[in-house]
Parts: C-alpha cells; structure tokens; sequence
C-alpha cells in the first residue's frame, strides 16, 4: 500500500491545476448558458409579436375574401360579417382579437365569443375599392389592404 502522508509540491499543484480548470471549465459553460438563455428569449417576443400581427392580419383578410357581405362597426374595431345563413363578429376587446358567430337572425352584440390573438388595437377603414387592416400589438403597428367581394 501507498503511503499518502508524503505528499510532495507537485502533487498539490497538480491537484490545484486540475481543479482550477474544472471551475473555468464550469465558468464557461455557465457564461454560455446565460448568453443563450437572453438570445432566445429575445427571439421568442420577437417572434410571439411577429406572428400576433401578421397571423391576426391574414386571419382579417381571410374572413373578409370568404364573407358574402361585410359591416364596419365600434368605429372600425369590429367587423359584421354575413355569409349564407351565419353571421361572423370580430372585435377588439379587453387586449385581444374576439370572434363568435351566430344565427343571421340573431342579435349581434359584440361580447363573448372565443380570444383568437392578442392585440392592443385594430382598426378597419373602408377605402374606395380597398379595406384597410391596421393592428397593434405593443407599439408596433401593421397594415394590409384587401379587395372588397
């Protein structure tokens, strides 16, 4: 057997070595860590509101193309729209996008229904031939014009 009471300078060295690059080791993986961990949370609110306007946006676009008939209401923060024997309501309400749909005959109020997107704002103007999409969502604002009928 060793005897370990001896330990000489170099042992003690290279004990100390050893260890001083397991924590720089450490030390770099944690630095790495925290750099990728503020990257990626950059890029997911980035894309979180990238995807809230244009998706919100296409979604608007969508709905107007396929509706037979279409109405401006809440001063441009909700849409009425008809087709066959169902009406489709979206509005802007409480930070979101709401849509519900009801009977033609039916009271078209503008509550309830399901939270599609989060929004700040939307506005829809009815331009000549054109409608004019404007949605916000935190600050940034993104506009579409889509052909009528």
């Amino acid at each position: 057997m060793k005897n370990y009471r001896n330990k000489t300078l170099s042992d003690t060295v290279s004990t100390v070595g050893s260890m001083l690059l397991f924590l720089l080791f450490t030390g770099c993986l944690l630095m790495m860590i925290a750099v990728a961990a503020g990257t990626y949370s950059r890029v997911s609110s980035n894309f979180d509101k990238t995807f809230g306007t244009t998706a919100s946006l296409r979604y608007i676009s969508n709905k107007l193309k396929s509706c037979d008939s279409v109405e401006i209401a809440e001063n441009g923060s909700g849409l009425v729209m008809k087709s066959g024997g169902a009406v489709d309501v979206i509005y802007l309400g409480s930070g979101g996008l709401y849509e519900k749909t009801v009977l033609a005959d039916g009271a078209v109020e503008f509550s309830g229904g399901d939270r599609i997107f989060e929004l700040s704002g939307l506005s829809v103007a009815d331009v000549g031939e054109l409608y004019k999409i404007t949605v916000v969502l935190d600050g940034d604002e993104n506009s579409t014009f889509v052909r009528k009928g």
